[in-house]
């Protein structure tokens, strides 16, 4: 890595994601998801951070429980998916996160 790289630059360029064809090819990514869903038995109320949240088909699972979800996805229009659901999606790199 040259002098002043920063280790993401060194990676390649930014993946972009585009929902609706995430939707159409990946849609088994939520299914598979279920068992994950029964081992976490979310509740009314409990507070639920689905990082890199996708278009949102899962994190609606969450929020189905009761849970009060919020969606991180590093990619817009994932995010743009997910709010779409009405669900509370925002934008973020989850290495960001504090």
């Amino acid at each position: 890595m040259s002098e002043g790289s920063s280790p993401a630059a060194a990676e390649g360029p930014p993946q972009e994601w585009c929902a609706a064809r995430y939707a159409a090819q990946c849609g088994f990514v939520s299914a598979l998801g279920d068992t994950i869903l029964g081992w976490l038995a979310p509740q009314p109320g409990e507070r639920v951070l689905d990082l890199g949240c996708g278009d949102g088909a899962f994190t609606e699972k969450i929020a189905a429980s009761g849970a009060v979800v919020v969606g991180v996805d590093a990619s817009a229009d994932m995010v743009a998916a997910a709010r779409h659901r009405g669900l509370d999606a925002r934008l973020a790199e989850g290495h960001t996160l504090d």
